[in-house]
């Protein structure tokens, strides 16, 4: 996410195959920019089963506690990132962040809950989802 040539190499490949194509990206990182830049359709991504750093970056997983597991703590968690564009980092203090698109990690105990419980808070509070592109 803050590797600007890797971003770059990216953008160029995805270029070369296809430029309708929406690449996604965590939300306020460098390859955004990058992506931006070489004219290609993005979408800031942020994460309703994922806790944040103060600085706006993800927990690292080798934590216990990167993870959220519990439904609807990550359903609010994706209200507050789409209703109010911030997340509470592990220390507490808000994380602005600005997305289009709202991840919950396949991989993630519990996933098909949390998606559930994601989707539900997020349509009770008249949301409407949708797909990236058609």
């Amino acid at each position: 996410m803050n590797n600007r040539e890797l971003a770059k190499a990216i953008a160029k490949g995805v270029a070369r195959w296809k430029t309708d194509i929406v690449l996604v990206g965590l939300a306020g990182s460098p390859m955004l920019d990058v992506f931006r830049d070489a004219e290609l359709p993005v979408a800031a991504e942020a994460f309703a089963d994922r806790r944040y750093e103060p600085d706006g970056t993800l927990r690292s997983r080798k934590h216990e506690d990167a993870l959220i597991h519990d439904p609807a703590e990550a359903a609010r968690q994706a209200l507050s990132i789409v209703e109010q564009g911030f997340v509470l980092a592990r220390d507490g203090s808000k994380v602005a962040v600005s997305a289009q698109t709202v991840c919950i990690h396949g991989d993630t105990p519990g996933a098909p809950q949390i998606a559930i419980a994601v989707a539900q808070t997020l349509r009770q509070a008249g949301i409407r989802l949708a797909p990236l592109s058609q």
